[in-house]
């Protein structure tokens, strides 16, 4: 097996992966497992990109140098220029580079409006949405629709400062000997960006008599929302 063939046809392949991935977010095509994907790749990219250079180092610098007079080659002069170019317009945001990011997006879009700043209302109805459905998968027991809202990888402080995952609520609620009853009240809820809402309440439990404040970030990732963090507390410390 020659190596140069084998690190040159990975490159095609990672890179032809990482050309779709990359068309579908500039085109607002972008779901999670998108971003993901073209994310792994690229490094896969410039892992293989480093093993082709190594590769073929010696014609690189054929190309890059004139032998006879020691002088850059002018072949070089034009990718250079074009990498500053870009990574300053992009760096000091041109209007032109601004508006290239977004022509994607805005021709898939159409005419349709940008969406605008999140309002309360709307932050108030997605918290108390997910709340909802938390509290509901949770009282029935149903590890399955919990885990559409409170993932696996999610972190929980407990108010005894234990760290927990979704996985060890999903494991602890099959484990459950008596059925315990949630109940919660959202007492606020507050945009950070137009995909991440802090969200503070209150919630009581059959298993204790004793009240419990929480706070909760809600994430939108392929168009729902869960809760990715969360911190629990008795009112006194809050």
């Amino acid at each position: 097996m020659k190596s140069k063939n084998l690190v040159s046809l990975s490159v095609a392949a990672v890179f032809f992966v990482l050309a779709v991935t990359g068309l579908l977010i500039y085109f607002g095509q972008g779901s999670h497992a998108v971003e993901h994907t073209h994310a792994w790749f690229g490094v896969l990219f410039v892992t293989a990109a480093v093993f082709h250079i190594v590769n073929n180092w010696s014609s690189l610098t054929a190309y890059s140098k004139n032998r006879r007079s020691g002088g850059i080659q002018k072949e070089l002069v034009l990718p250079v220029l074009v990498v500053i170019v870009f990574v300053a317009g992009i760096a000091f945001d041109v209007p032109v580079f601004d508006k290239l990011a977004n022509f994607g997006k805005d021709l898939f879009r159409g005419e349709q409006p940008r969406r605008g700043p999140m309002t309360q209302t709307t932050a108030d109805s997605i918290a108390k949405a997910v709340e909802m459905a938390y509290v509901d998968a949770y009282n029935k027991a149903d590890t399955a629709a919990l885990a559409t809202v409170l993932p696996a990888k999610t972190t929980i402080m407990t108010q005894a400062g234990t760290m927990l995952s979704g996985l060890d609520i999903q494991q602890n609620l099959l484990k459950q000997t008596t059925a315990e009853k949630l109940a919660v009240k959202v007492d606020k809820a507050e945009t950070i960006t137009d995909q991440v809402l802090l969200v503070r309440g209150t919630s009581t439990s059959t298993a204790t008599t004793t009240p419990t404040v929480y706070t909760h970030i809600l994430k939108e990732q392929d168009k729902k929302w869960q809760i990715v963090a969360a911190q629990q507390a008795y009112p006194s410390v809050q």
